[in-house]
């Protein structure tokens, strides 16, 4: 099973930078996920995006609109767990390296080729 964990915030919203005790325990905390497997990307979505539209047979690209500040999500981690408890387990200790706060998780649904065929 995976899992898109992430936080958001409001713009103009200040994050209080972790402490260098917290940087520390979150960095070895990410690294024995990442050694583990539980990790499988982590990131952040910027405020740009792009859009393709295709529309009577033509494509058109263009900058924006971008995110909006209720919407920004800066950073996100997809872990991969056997369970939905084992997942809440785990966010629980990423939470508590992060200080106070909020995060949310949504299952992934597997897609794939056979998936293509129902």
């Amino acid at each position: 099973m995976q899992f898109f964990v992430y936080f958001t915030i409001s713009e103009g919203q200040k994050m209080n930078p972790p402490t260098p005790e917290g940087m520390a325990k979150m960095s070895k905390f990410m690294e024995d996920a990442f050694n583990a497997g539980t990790i499988v990307a982590t990131g952040r979505l910027p405020r740009e995006t792009t859009h393709v539209r295709l529309e009577d047979g033509e494509f058109s690209v263009s900058d924006g609109p971008f995110i909006e500040g209720k919407d920004i999500i800066p950073g996100f981690t997809v872990i991969s767990v056997d369970s939905k408890q084992e997942a809440i387990e785990w966010v629980k200790s990423m939470r508590e390296c992060m200080g106070n706060g909020t995060l949310r998780m949504a299952q992934l649904a597997a897609t794939g080729p056979e998936d293509l065929k129902r």
